[in-house]
């Protein structure tokens, strides 16, 4: 089993385009989500870059907030959204491939 430091850079992009999709849709700046979520704006800033993981209780902590199951965050499953943000992350990432 991998852990988290054992992420392909592909991975960790993905989760990122996911993480800013979400984060636009809920209209947030990514210090205010950043601290709404629990996480150090400058680590937050690394996550959203792809330059470091999303750890699984900080997405537990997405899921808790947003009610955004972990299966969109690492895996892209939309049904993992609920429905009033559903289209709109799905927009913004159609527009973002």
């Amino acid at each position: 089993m991998k852990n988290d430091g054992d992420r392909q850079p592909q991975e960790l992009d993905l989760v990122a385009e996911r993480l800013v999709a979400l984060r636009e849709a809920l209209g947030m700046k990514s210090a205010h989500f950043a601290d709404v979520i629990g996480v150090d704006r400058s680590s937050y800033s690394k996550i959203e870059s792809g330059k470091k993981p999303l750890l699984p209780p900080v997405a537990l902590k997405i899921w808790k907030l947003f009610g955004v199951d972990m299966n969109f965050i690492y895996l892209g499953q939309i049904r993992g959204l609920p429905e009033s943000l559903s289209s709109t992350v799905t927009q913004k990432l159609t527009k973002r491939s």
